[in-house]
């Protein structure tokens, strides 16, 4: 894997911020179409579903809309052709957002561009060819 090969850093804060707005953009969408009277198990039920989103789409498809956006993708660091299952991809989005931003701060210090939600999971970001 060549160094071209892995995405700037503005790259990837980009495509953290759009996913950050499509969450919150998709559960405010669901939360107006459904009854305020709803019960509360299905909107905490609601709430997973869409926190969901980022391992599903990762896992499934090796982007999600931020990634697909600024033309990233996510790979399991083992052969960096395959996508990450989904038990990496869940535990790699926990970390990135308990971290925030601060997951980023070690992308500069090393060779494969890593966050520290990347260590996590064994993964490796790369630029869509």
């Amino acid at each position: 894997m060549n160094t071209e090969d892995l995405p700037q850093l503005w790259r990837r804060f980009g495509a953290y911020i759009v996913d950050l707005y499509f969450i919150f953009m998709l559960y405010y969408l669901i939360s107006l179409i459904l009854p305020e009277n709803l019960n509360s198990n299905y909107k905490i039920f609601l709430f997973i579903v869409v926190m969901l989103y980022d391992p599903l789409c990762t896992s499934l498809l090796g982007f999600t809309f931020g990634a697909f956006l600024f033309k990233i993708r996510v790979k399991d660091i083992s052969d960096g052709s395959s996508k990450l299952n989904f038990l990496k991809a869940f535990f790699r989005y926990v970390v990135k957002l308990l971290l925030g931003w601060l997951s980023f701060l070690t992308i500069h210090s090393n060779e494969k561009k890593q966050a520290i939600h990347d260590f996590v999971a064994n993964s490796v970001v790369v630029r869509k060819n």
